[in-house]
């Protein structure tokens, strides 16, 4: 039986340089890993600022209800 004492000794995907844009990991060219990863930081940056605002009209429209009752 194998001892790892420290997370040293653990081979990790952090020791290969830019990893996620590597061909042999994805198989794809890495223009298209990189625009791909673009595009879905993108979308997750939207889908966030969308939320936030959403929750902005959510609140207003509650402290509206709140002011209207004990009025």
């Amino acid at each position: 039986m194998l001892t790892m004492r420290t997370s040293i000794q653990i081979a990790g995907n952090r020791h290969r340089l830019s990893f996620p844009l590597c061909p042999a990991s994805t198989g794809r060219p890495r223009g298209r890993a990189s625009a791909t990863r673009l595009l879905d930081e993108w979308r997750r940056m939207l889908n966030a600022e969308s939320r936030r605002l959403w929750l902005e009209i959510q609140w207003r429209s509650h402290l509206g209800r709140a002011r209207r009752m004990q009025a």
